[in-house]
């Protein structure tokens, strides 16, 4: 009806390592610290109002000398931010990383702009490959060609040719005005910090040295903070019905049915999309001989057959070339776009050859693939996760971090860790200030909980007692 909205609430479950970045990276002892082989992200305003409203003297705020962002923290005694944790496994914390978006309560969260834009890509893309496409507009006389002198047209030039063509030439007269979504925003917990790796024709480029390796620990890549598979956020879908109840103010031409009608229509349509770039993904990654992506691609594969409710896209930093434009193009046209803009290696078959993945004991993660659900599907799920989130608000996220590492390294239950010595080794060596109260609290509470604290069983546990009660 006229100027009602169709709203439509999904929950958005991230499928594999994602990246909204803030376009900023992130440095050591400038924007975070080390703090027990992780990373943690310093709210340094809420850090300067604790010195300044703090019991040092004013003397000693005005000499204290905060070289180090380190330095500040312990004046401090006390964590404001939030810590980092390895996306898998553990390592040394690097100089840099490359920061994802966040609010101003350092909660992350992917821009519906961001998400539009994808499904825009994705829309555009799959309808160009349609019979429909030749059938509607002359694509062959759209597609950039070189003047009468030879010279190739400007890559955005060649774009707009075609977009301001089939969905409008301005905002105004855009088909995908009427289509809205969302911020989705997530927790800082989602959050991890992520090892990041350059296949490039199987081979993996160093990005510091500019040379290609056979063994990809040879190789180095970058840092990237990301929001972790199985996270999930709210968002909501927005069609506008008083622009749809009377489409006059479209550009003559257009192809509006490429605008998504209602969710139905477009989860059907960015499904076919992703099995097409899905399929491509695996032929590459076979032919790479690379089978830990060409799983991990077949997995997501599996998953939009396996759930027919959801809908399935690739978005954000990472997903490549192909990726960023749709992959729509044949063959014979993306050779006709990298001679004309001298894309790719030249005389070289493969375009484009290099892929991003995330490292979980070896380089393995496709970039920015995630789905949209009902919210029906996955409220019990948020519920669930904001309880956890609610428990883990209560415990100490050194104390989290220390046990996962020990259990990983000693390859021993999470309970042993946390009845073990290495554990109070781990806190022993902690600064002292409020994150090591906070540690000795939780480690207490837990005990209690197992009824260990009070006769604790075994020389470890007797041992790991002895430390706590030193302090």
């Amino acid at each position: 009806m006229k100027g009602i909205n169709q709203t439509v609430k999904l929950g958005l479950e991230i499928l594999t390592p994602t990246q909204s970045g803030s376009g900023e990276k992130l440095f050591k002892e400038q924007d975070y610290i080390e703090r027990g082989g992780t990373a943690f992200v310093v709210d340094q305003p809420q850090s300067f109002n604790a010195v300044a409203s703090g019991n040092l003297t004013l003397d000693d705020k005005l000499l204290a000398s905060f070289s180090r962002l380190s330095d500040l923290v312990q004046a401090v005694g006390q964590d404001f931010g939030y810590r980092l944790p390895w996306l898998s496994g553990s390592g040394e914390v690097p100089k840099e990383f490359r920061e994802q978006l966040k609010d101003a309560m350092n909660r992350p969260y992917l821009p519906g702009s961001a998400i539009k834009g994808a499904i825009r890509t994705a829309l555009i893309a799959e309808w160009l490959r349609s019979p429909d496409a030749e059938k509607q507009i002359n694509l062959s006389a759209l597609l950039p060609k070189r003047d009468r002198n030879g010279k190739p047209p400007g890559a955005k030039e060649a774009d707009n040719n075609l977009m301001n063509k089939i969905i409008g030439k301005d905002a105004k007269e855009d088909i995908f005005r009427s289509f809205k979504v969302k911020d989705a925003l997530f927790a800082d917990t989602d959050l991890r910090l992520a090892d990041v790796r350059w296949l490039n024709e199987k081979l993996w480029r160093s990005m510091s040295k500019k040379k290609s390796f056979e063994k990809w620990q040879d190789a180095d890549g970058i840092y990237a903070e990301m929001l972790q598979a199985n996270s999930l956020a709210l968002l909501i879908l927005q069609w506008d019905g008083f622009l749809l109840s009377d489409t006059r103010w479209q550009q003559n031409g257009t192809i509006s049915a490429i605008a998504p009608k209602d969710f139905d229509d477009l989860k059907q349509r960015l499904n076919q999309h992703a099995r097409y770039r899905l399929g491509k993904e695996i032929e590459h990654y076979k032919q790479q001989s690379k089978p830990a992506p060409e799983s991990e691609c077949k997995k997501l594969l599996a998953m939009i057959e396996q759930e027919p409710h959801a809908a399935y896209l690739q978005m954000s930093w990472g997903s490549g070339w192909r990726g960023m434009t749709g992959d729509w193009a044949s063959a014979e046209q993306v050779n006709t776009f990298r001679e004309l803009f001298g894309l790719g290696k030249k005389g070289h078959p493969l375009f484009p050859k290099t892929r991003r993945l995330v490292v979980s004991g070896e380089p393995r993660y496709p970039l920015g693939w995630v789905r949209l659900l009902p919210y029906e599907s996955v409220a019990n799920r948020l519920e669930k996760a904001q309880v956890q989130q609610q428990i883990q608000a209560t415990q100490s996220a050194w104390v989290n971090q220390a046990i996962a590492q020990i259990a990983q390294k000693n390859r021993s239950p999470e309970k042993e860790a946390l009845r073990g010595k290495a554990l109070a080794e781990a806190w022993q060596a902690l600064p002292e200030g409020e994150e090591k109260r906070l540690a000795l609290a939780d480690i207490k509470n837990r005990w209690q909980a197992e009824n260990w604290w009070e006769e604790p069983n075994g020389r470890a546990a007797k041992q790991a007692k002895a430390i706590y009660e030193q302090h």
